[in-house]
C-alpha cells in the first residue's frame, strides 16, 4: 500500500468509517492523519469544497479556499478558474489580484522570471501585461527605490493598477463579481473627478 493508494480512496470521496482496514492500518490507524492527507490532497489539487470529502475535514469553507488559494499563490500555480465562481465573490480574490500577489511576492524574493511556470507566466503576460522584459525592469526599479529611499517605495505602485484591456469575445460568460457600496464609490468618483 502506498500513497496512491490513499489518494484513490481520497478521489472516490471514502469517509474514514468506510475504509479498508489494510489503509487504516498504512495509516497508523489515525483519522487525523487521514484527514490531512484529504486536506493537501484536496489543495494541491484545487478541488472544489461541496461535493468533495475535504467538506468533513474543514468545517470552514471560506477558510479552505483562503487557504487553497495561498497555496496556490506560493506554488505559483495557475488561478483557479473552475472556482472563479467562488473566489471572486466570497474571497473578492480576481485573477488579476492573483498575479499581482504573485508577481510581487517574486521581486520581493528577488526569483528570476524563470521560475514562474509557463502558463502561469502566459496567464500573468495576459492579465499585468508584465512578460520577462517587464519583469526585469520592475526588479530593476525596485531596487533603485530600495537603494535611493533607504525605505522601500511600494512594489504595488510600480505594478500595473487594472488589467490590461482585452476583447471580450461574443462567446464569453461575464458575471458580477462581489460588488461593494464602496466600489461603486469609486467608480462614481472615477467618472465624475469635480
Amino acid at each position: 500500500m502506498t500513497d496512491k493508494d490513499v489518494d484513490q480512496y481520497i478521489r472516490q470521496n471514502i469517509v474514514w468509517s468506510k475504509l479498508p482496514q489494510e489503509i487504516r492500518i498504512v495509516l497508523g490507524n489515525s483519522q487525523r492523519e487521514y484527514d490531512k492527507l484529504v486536506l493537501e490532497y484536496s489543495i494541491k489539487n484545487q478541488l472544489r469544497y461541496k461535493g468533495n470529502i475535504v467538506r468533513y475535514v474543514k468545517k470552514n469553507e471560506e477558510t479552505y479556499y483562503d487557504i487553497l488559494l495561498k497555496y496556490s499563490e506560493t506554488h505559483l500555480m495557475l488561478y483557479p478558474y473552475h472556482l472563479s465562481n467562488i473566489v471572486v465573490r466570497e474571497l473578492r480574490m480576481t485573477p488579476f489580484s492573483y498575479y499581482v500577489n504573485i508577481i510581487a511576492n517574486l521581486v520581493n524574493a528577488e526569483k528570476s522570471y524563470d521560475s514562474l511556470p509557463n502558463f502561469t507566466a502566459a496567464d500573468a503576460m495576459r492579465l499585468l501585461g508584465i512578460g520577462r522584459n517587464q519583469y526585469i525592469e520592475l526588479m530593476n526599479q525596485n531596487r533603485c527605490n530600495r537603494k535611493i529611499f533607504r525605505k522601500s517605495k511600494s512594489l504595488r505602485e510600480l505594478l500595473p493598477g487594472k488589467p490590461v484591456a482585452i476583447n471580450i469575445e461574443p462567446w464569453w460568460l461575464v458575471a458580477p463579481g462581489s460588488i461593494l457600496e464602496s466600489d461603486v464609490k469609486v467608480l462614481f468618483l472615477f467618472n465624475h473627478p469635480d
